[in-house]
This record gives structure tokens, sequence and C-alpha cells, in this order.
């Protein structure tokens, strides 16, 4: 009886593309919304939400930008929170009433599960340089900025300080379209780029 070999399978030599910044070949991403939009913490906010995020996003960079701007990234962030106190406790204050109106007896939890979103949001490491250029950025003007001018400055700066954790998100999309054409092999593999970055972790609120 005749024997037949199998067909050979195909090899590949060429190296496939690697994920951006260090990321994860798997790592979960926010789907886009109705408008195109990334789903994130960011998204739909009032004027006291705006102005409560932008102060939690300047909080991480206080706390997670030790680079060699670290000390200067501290002193901005203290003379914003002295300069704004009041527009901050207000914002503050219009966020949990929100939050009660929303949500009724239960606002607390859902409120503390918001912000440690938030938190975490502008902690991702795969942005983190970006992140940080924009947050000192934002605290250089900050400096400038009246208190009750804040809410104004706050809606501009908020999408300043999340565009590099949405260009991120870009990138790994069009990692993911390279990789998935590399495995079918009807495209070269795409040049991305690669960092290897450390989790940061937030173990405290600066004051």
């Amino acid at each position: 009886m005749a024997l037949f070999a199998a067909p050979a399978v195909a090899q590949r030599f060429d190296a496939p593309p690697v994920a951006p910044i260090g990321a994860a070949p798997n790592q979960t991403i926010p789907v886009r919304d109705g408008q195109n939009r990334y789903s994130t913490p960011n998204r739909d906010l009032n004027r006291d939400e705006a102005s409560w995020h932008v102060r939690a996003a300047l909080n991480v960079a206080a706390l997670g930008c030790r680079d060699a701007a670290e000390i200067e990234t501290v002193a901005a962030y203290n003379r914003l929170l002295r300069a704004q106190r009041d527009s901050l406790a207000a914002a503050d204050a219009g966020v949990k009433a929100l939050y009660r109106e929303r949500h009724g007896a239960g606002w607390e939890d859902i409120h503390d599960r918001q912000m440690t979103r938030l938190y975490n949001f502008f902690a991702q490491p795969t942005a983190h340089d970006g992140f940080c250029l924009a947050a000192r950025e934002v605290l250089a003007r900050a400096d400038t900025v009246e208190p009750i001018q804040f809410a104004d400055f706050a809606a501009e700066a908020l999408p300043r300080l999340e565009a590099p954790f949405t260009d991120f998100y870009r990138n790994y999309e069009t990692y993911r379209v390279a990789y998935a054409a590399w495995q079918r092999g009807d495209a070269a593999p795409a040049e991305m780029a690669s960092a290897d970055i450390a989790p940061r972790q937030l173990s405290a609120l600066v004051p």
C-alpha cells in the first residue's frame, strides 16, 4: 500500500509585531462607545467632575512621576492644592452630591469604586512617561489660574492628561491588527515601539 506524506507546514521566519511600550500581548483596553471614544472614566463629565478628575490625575503624577523633575512636580501639585482649595472643595462636594442623587443610599460604595477606577486609570504604566510630561505642563499652567477660572481650566486640561492613554490604546489596536495579519501571513509585521517599564503602585495620597 502506498504511503502519502503529510503536506509540509509553512514556517515563518520573520519576527512577529511587538506590543507597544512593554504592554502584554493579550492586554485588555477599553472599548469604543457610539461616538468612537474609548470608554474611560473621563467620559461625559460635568464641571465639578472634570475639576475633581484633574485633581486626581495630578495627585497620581505627584505620587508616581519619580524622575528628574519629581521635586518640582510635587511642589507644583501642593501649590495647586493651596491655591485651589476652595474650588476643589466645591468640586468634591458637587461630585458627592451628584452620586447621592444618582445612586441613593448606596452612593458611597459606588463613589469609592469609581474613584479607585479613576486613580488606576491614570496610574497605568504603559503611558507613564507621556502622562508625566502632560502633568508637568498642566501644573505649570495651573500656577496662573484664578479659582473662579479653575473649572474652565480643568475642562481643557483633562483631555491633555488623558491623551497619553488614548494614544496608547490606538497604538495597541494597530499592534493587534498587525499581529493578526502576521499570523495569517498576509502582511509584513508593523514596527512597534517597546519599553520595559515596571508597574508602579499607588500607596497613599499626597495631602
